[in-house]
Order: structure tokens, then sequence, then C-alpha cells
């Protein structure tokens, strides 16, 4: 009896919920709007000033190494729009709109990488900090976070009542701090640093180009026969990306599980603490380089050698694949010196 009720009562509830959402359903933007809309964002104004107030808060955040100004340059940035009209423009072949957001996102490149290269020299920075060397390894995790926001900012264009969650996707896609890490590092003359951060910020163009493409096609906008070569130009484009970005991976999730196994060891056979594990993948084992601290006296010289067998052998074992270990010891003394207090510092009482 009870079962029947409640049954009744939700489909009841369902079918309310559906004549509500029918009543409240957006209407879809026609084509002619969208492209008119999509024209007057990349013709903005405010584009050049906003990004440049946006580099230059992303520097300073960067060579401070402050995340959370970071993140509020990421907030102000334009760049999203140039590249959601360019995918726009790719599904329909709209010469006008591929024209104008192209030409917005090389000047908004170029520009980007101007100021941060300009901006570094003047202060005179030339070590890079934890924020920039975070931007210089990319890897799929990022072209699925590029992917993602990607469809995300491509929604709220086709869906305009989701416009406010357009600041989110330009945090999560981070598409100005990149390319002032490749300024910062032309001024540092650190072209690795360059290089890593700028392959970053292609595969959240690619990444997102594509992914907004699909989204605009998947809502009956633009032609597919149209965007055919372009989406194939853009699967190529991140195949090619995906190469260096797998190798990344794959060091994360081997470095992920050898830090595992050795603090797993460590905490059953060691009490030494470990400073740092460094991990590099060679073709056929994989390097591990651990820095233990160590108390001055207490490391056993003669039994080093065994503990290390025993250690390679657990780690090998935990990561199923052969591995060659070094082990730094960083030696330390713990030095204690206690205060005697004299018989006659002893507080007076009081009378």
């Amino acid at each position: 009896m009870f079962l029947s009720k409640l049954s009744s009562f939700i489909q009841q509830e369902w079918k309310s919920f559906k004549r509500l959402q029918k009543r409240v359903q957006e209407p879809k933007v026609s084509e002619y709007k969208l492209s008119k809309n999509l024209i007057q964002d990349i013709l903005a104004h405010n584009f050049s000033i906003l990004l440049t107030l946006a580099t230059t808060i992303a520097t300073f955040g960067l060579l401070s190494n402050s995340t959370a100004t970071i993140i509020g340059a990421m907030i102000i940035a334009p760049l999203m729009t140039p590249i959601i009209c360019f995918s726009y423009g790719l599904i329909n072949f709209n010469h006008r709109l591929l024209s104008y957001s192209l030409a917005r996102l090389i000047f908004g490149i170029l520009l980007t990488i101007f100021i941060a290269c300009m901006v570094t020299k003047i202060i005179g920075f030339r070590l890079p900090d934890s924020e920039m060397l975070a931007r210089t390894k990319p890897t799929l995790l990022d072209l699925g976070v590029a992917i993602a926001a990607g469809t995300a900012g491509a929604f709220a264009q086709v869906r305009r009542r989701v416009s406010d969650t357009i600041p989110g996707v330009a945090i999560a896609v981070a598409l100005v701090p990149p390319l002032c890490v490749v300024g910062i590092g032309l001024a540092m003359e650190n072209f690795h640093l360059s290089t890593g951060s700028f392959i970053l910020f292609l595969t959240n163009l690619f990444g997102i180009i594509l992914a907004a493409a699909l989204v605009f096609l998947l809502n009956s906008y633009g032609s597919w026969k149209k965007a055919i070569g372009g989406l194939l130009f853009l699967l190529t484009s991140l195949f090619i990306i995906s190469l260096p970005l797998n190798f990344s991976f794959q060091e994360m999730i081997a470095e992920n599980r050898i830090r595992h196994a050795v603090y797993l060891y460590i905490r059953q056979s060691d009490k030494h603490l470990i400073e740092s594990v460094k991990v590099q993948l060679q073709k056929e084992k994989i390097l591990v380089i651990l820095e233990v601290i160590a108390p001055t006296g207490q490391v056993d010289r003669a039994n080093v050698k065994r503990r290390l067998k025993k250690a390679q052998k657990f780690i090998s074992e935990q990561v199923q694949k052969p591995i060659h270990l070094k082990v730094r010891v960083l030696p330390i003394e713990i030095l204690e010196y206690e205060v005697d207090v004299p018989p006659n510092s002893e507080p007076n009482s009081e009378n």
C-alpha cells in the first residue's frame, strides 16, 4: 500500500517537473544572432586593456609565487573570447569571424608574451619559482581540463543564461599564466621554461577549439561538411601534442606510485626522514633518487648495501618494474643546550 502511494507520488512530481521544465526552457539562439553576438564580443574595445591588466597581474603573481594573484588574473583575462569565436567560425566557415578572431588571438598571444618579458626584465628576476615550474610539464590531465573548459565555454554561448560560468571557465583553463611564463622564460633566457609553458598553452588552445566546435555542431550550428577539414586538423594537432603529454603523464603516474612505495618502505623498515624523491623514466628501468636526512653517527656504513638492496627489491615489487636506486644521505647534528638557573635567581616571596 505504502509503495503504491509512493510510486504514484513520484510519477506525479516527475510529470509536474517536466511541465515546468518546458515552460522555463531557454529558446535556442538563432545562428544569425549567435554570429552577431560573437562578432560584437570579438570587436570589443576593452580587449587590449583587459589583457594588459590580466598579463601584468599574472606576471606579478608568478614572480611573487602568489597563487591567489594568478587566479585573479585568470578571471579578467579575455583570451577565451577569440578562441570560442574562432571555433564557431571554423564550423560554419565564416571567413569574417575567422579572420577577426585569429587576428585577435595572435595579437593577444604576442602582447601577453611581450608584457611578461618586459616586466621580468625591468624587475630583474633570474630564477623560476614553483608556480612557473608547475606550468612547464603539461600532461594528459591538462588536455582533459582544456576539453572540459572548451565544452563549458561553448555551452555558455549557446545558453546565455549560464554565461555567468565564464569566469569559472577562465580560471579552470588558465590561458594567460602559461603565456606569461613564456615571456618570463625569454627574459631569463631559460628556453626550457618557455618551451614547456608554450606546449601547455597549445594544449589548452587546441583542446578548447575542438571541444567548442563539437558543442556547436551537436547543437545544430554550422555544418559537419564544412567543419570536417578543420576538425581533422585539430585532431591531428592534438595527437601530435599528446605524445609529449602522454610521456609526462606516464612519468607522473610512475613517480606517484614510487613515492607511495618509498614511503611505505620507510614506514615499515626505516626511521630516517625523506627529504625528496626524484624519478626519471629510462628505456629499460626507472631511476629513483632519494635524499634522506639522518642524524650524524647513525648511518651504518657496513649495512648500507644490504639496506639498499632490500629497498630496491621492495620498491620494484610494488611498482612491478625494475628500478635503479640511488640514496643521498644528508647528515644532521642535533644540539641540545640546557640553561642552568643560578640558585639566587629564584623569585623573592612577597612579604
